[in-house]
């Protein structure tokens, strides 16, 4: 894994061109982002409108670390370090890739508030700070309020450790899980998070992209002010992101295949209403007569007798159920009912009153019993 992480920009086809063009937007995003963060702050709040020129090296550089987090997710990719071209797409990118920073540390933000706002107003408030130092003095001895200043600084010094620990493990499997499907909800998602961050060999990616920018710091840091530095913690950060990917690219595509899988498995019960549904409309602009249910749902056609109550052929039914809710219409049916000339011969219905149907002898007759 590492090996293959750290020889993967050597397989690409602009190997030169992405260090110098890499280092040279990592250095712009190290100049202009102070500077621009210290105008903001300390000049004036209307420097704040040059945020798109200022922020732009930094998001750059940002998205171009998510697209090689993304091509060493892919299975089967031997081609090595994306190319660094596409600067709208890998500035959506890295905007996306600081939401998602942001958000995950929003809530150590919202926590270091509170506990700042708690203890201004205890100092504010009707608490008076030398009584309660006193009262401290006293149970505790002379040394008593500067050991509880101790520690409860300690203790915010700690949690606010474990907190960027745990970020800076975290934060890799949800950039991995953004970049696999391109979704910041998705880099959000704990349960997704969760399932990668808790593989093995996420654990071993992390790890070795931990040694890497490590190393390749320890590297950079002497030679940053000969620019050359630059580059080389460029190409620190992007082996610690192949590594990143190549990490979380198992939990990731299992996930993408059961998902993949599942939505196989849904489709043909899902479309059998809308084939339904088609059938219908397709029954509708062929003309033909209103649906109606299987054959055997309505009531049986009526037997009759005509001459000396002799039993005549059942007529067929008026409609043939073919399909689901289509139906087709008898083809005697249809031609009796377009050529009068067959209908006069078939049935004669309008040259006889009665219907053409004898009902047996008429009641009045007397009937011979001999």
């Amino acid at each position: 894994m590492l090996i293959a992480a750290a020889t993967a920009l050597t397989r690409t086809d602009d190997t030169a061109g992405v260090v110098l063009v890499g280092g040279s937007v990592t250095l712009l995003g190290w100049i202009l982002t102070p500077l621009w963060l210290a105008g903001v702050l300390f000049v004036s709040p209307a420097v704040a409108v040059a945020a798109p020129v200022a922020l732009a090296p930094s998001l750059v550089a940002r998205g171009y670390l998510v697209r090689v987090t993304r091509a060493a997710i892919q299975p089967g990719d031997a081609a090595g370090a994306p190319s660094l071209v596409a600067w709208g797409e890998l500035a959506r990118d890295g905007l996306k890739s600081a939401l998602l920073s942001a958000a995950l540390l929003a809530p150590l933000a919202g926590g270091l508030a509170v506990a700042g706002g708690a203890v201004a107003a205890l100092v504010a408030g009707p608490v008076e700070p030398g009584a309660t130092a006193t009262a401290v003095e006293s149970a505790l001895g002379p040394n008593g309020p500067a050991a509880v200043a101790v520690v409860a600084a300690a203790g915010v010094l700690a949690l606010v450790g474990a907190y960027l620990v745990a970020f800076a493990y975290v934060r890799p499997a949800a950039l991995a899980a953004f970049a696999a499907s391109g979704r910041l909800r998705d880099g959000l998602d704990p349960r997704t998070v969760a399932g990668v961050a808790a593989t093995g060999p996420y654990a071993t990616g992390w790890t070795l992209a931990v040694g890497a920018l490590a190393v390749g710091y320890a590297v950079a840091a002497p030679t940053v002010p000969l620019v050359v530095g630059v580059a080389v913690a460029f190409l620190a950060r992007i082996v610690a992101h192949d590594l990143y990917g190549r990490g979380a690219a198992e939990s990731l595509t299992e996930e993408t295949e059961a998902t993949t899988a599942a939505t196989a498995t849904r489709r043909p019960v899902d479309a059998a209403p809308d084939a339904a549904r088609s059938g219908d409309e397709a029954g509708a602009g062929s003309g033909s007569g209103p649906s109606v249910g299987p054959a055997g749902d309505g009531p049986p056609a009526p037997v009759v007798s005509g001459d000396g109550g002799r039993p005549m052929r059942s007529e067929p039914p008026a409609a043939v159920q073919v399909g689901r809710g289509v139906s087709v219409a008898d083809e005697s049916d249809e031609s009796a009912d377009t050529d009068p000339t067959r209908a006069d011969e078939a049935g004669g219905a309008d040259a006889d009153p009665t219907g053409g149907f004898e009902w047996g002898p008429a009641l009045s007759d007397a009937e011979d019993k001999s």
